[in-house]
């Protein structure tokens, strides 16, 4: 067991002494564990070269399996440990850092009022490839959903709406998404400073190049430059009611939107028979969707 969770650390960081931090154990050990392995089953697992590990073929195929194995092990630990008692321990999700921020507003009281001996852990992230990760229990991704390993539930959408400051909004003529061409835009890139707008309206779709002074793949600092004036920003609409209701952001083009971007909650099968991550995913099942417009197309 120690040598298959050692080789899972490995396969999964990228390397022997990251993965014996994670592990908080010694490399030695890390490397001591890998080679039983390979004496194990007569095949080499991993390719060394510097400090970087890369999986042989057969190491890829090999880790597959583990991952399925130390997540059933879990499986059978938390039910054995659940059976009978209180629900409590750790729960871990992932969620990008605004959206989760929002979700642990709502969750955060709600676990403490109802099971106070559970503690919630959250991952921002925005790539969910891991979740096959034992250490993940739930995942709340944002947009489409392609991947059969996963059960996932639409708990509703939300749009995006252009906002900017007072100020910004006052000496600024915007009457159509056109009028954003010539404006200064603070975009959702981590590469350009510019960026393709799409705008849903009673009269149809369209497209619009803007660019401005800054980008980030950080919608929270986005909101910030937008109240301090900087520009113009096309935010979701659950990071914008304290902005909008206390008047640091105005909100522009009311009648244009982005398209419905859906939200889901992703779970390995199998992971809600454990009682603690059940108990928050049915909470989550009922408050998160609160939060959303529920318009997904």
């Amino acid at each position: 067991m120690p040598a298959l969770v050692s080789f899972h650390a490995v396969a999964r960081l990228g390397g022997i002494s990251i993965a014996a931090d994670h592990l908080s154990i010694a490399k030695s050990g890390v490397s001591r564990h890998i080679s039983r392995l390979e004496e194990y089953f007569g095949v080499k697992l991993v390719e060394r070269s510097g400090r970087s590990v890369k999986l042989t073929p057969t190491g890829v195929r090999l880790n597959q399996r583990i991952q399925s194995i130390l997540a059933d092990i879990d499986l059978l630990d938390d039910i054995a440990r659940e059976e009978g008692g209180n629900v409590s321990g750790q729960v871990n999700f992932a969620a990008t850092a605004e959206f989760g921020s929002v979700i642990a507003s709502v969750l955060l009281p709600a676990v403490q009022e109802r099971f106070p001996d559970l503690t919630l852990v959250m991952r921002p992230a925005y790539d969910f490839e891991d979740m096959q990760d034992p250490s993940t229990d739930l995942a709340f991704r944002i947009g489409t959903f392609d991947d059969d390993r996963l059960v996932a539930k639409q708990l509703g959408s939300f749009r995006c709406w252009v906002v900017a400051s007072p100020e910004l909004a006052a000496k600024s003529t915007i009457n159509t998404p056109e009028d954003l061409r010539e404006q200064p835009c603070l975009t959702f890139r981590g590469d350009v400073a510019s960026s393709n707008w799409t705008f849903f309206s009673g009269d149809g779709v369209s497209t619009i190049k803007v660019h401005g002074p800054f980008a980030t793949r950080s919608f929270s600092v986005l909101l910030d430059l937008a109240k301090r004036g900087q520009g113009f920003a096309y935010l979701p609409e659950f990071m914008l009611e304290d902005a909008l209701a206390s008047g640091k952001l105005v909100r522009c083009l009311p009648n244009h939107v982005s398209r419905p971007y859906s939200v889901y909650l992703t779970f390995r099968p199998g992971t809600r028979r454990i009682a603690r991550v059940d108990a928050v995913a049915t909470l989550a099942e009922e408050l998160i969707p609160n939060l959303l417009s529920g318009d997904a197309t």
